[in-house]
């Protein structure tokens, strides 16, 4: 049987270590989630997988058209896109001495035709993975939004 504590004000949160406590946490505009959002090269992205739990890859992509494209190699995947095509993706970085994040939830789609590949720029994305990544995907966003915010030191 469990021990009861009698007391429950003696249960105390743990202490935030100073470095983790933002001075402020500013929401981005969309202009603002772009620009970062083309400035990095490596994101997340999360997909419902076949056993309908999420999913998530990191992904080398561009931006382009107010779209995102990446590239990846057959698998799973795919395969969970073309079941249900309503993703997420994420990524972060640090600019200016900020830490930011910017989420887009969209649509995805396998791209089939070649012009859509050859103007999407897709083609010239360097992946940084070994395999092989010749399947081309257009994320297009539901909505974009961001934070960003100066952690203390």
């Amino acid at each position: 049987m469990g021990r009861r504590h009698s007391d429950p004000a003696r249960i105390l949160p743990a202490p935030v270590h100073a470095a983790l406590i933002a001075t402020a946490v500013d929401e981005l505009d969309e202009a603002e989630c772009w620009t970062l959002l083309a400035g990095a090269h490596v994101g997340r992205l999360a997909v419902i997988g076949s056993d309908e739990r999420p999913d998530i890859f990191p992904m080398d992509y561009l931006v382009s058209a107010g779209r995102v494209f990446v590239r990846s190699g057959p698998g799973q995947k795919l395969k969970d896109l073309a079941r249900n095509p309503h993703v997420a993706f994420q990524a972060d970085g640090d600019a200016d001495g900020f830490r930011w994040s910017v989420v887009l939830r969209g649509t995805a789609r396998r791209l089939d035709r070649d012009d859509e590949i050859e103007a999407s720029g897709v083609l010239d994305l360097q992946s940084t993975s070994p395999t092989g990544k010749y399947d081309y995907v257009e994320i297009a966003p539901v909505t974009v939004t961001g934070r960003r915010f100066r952690p203390q030191r």
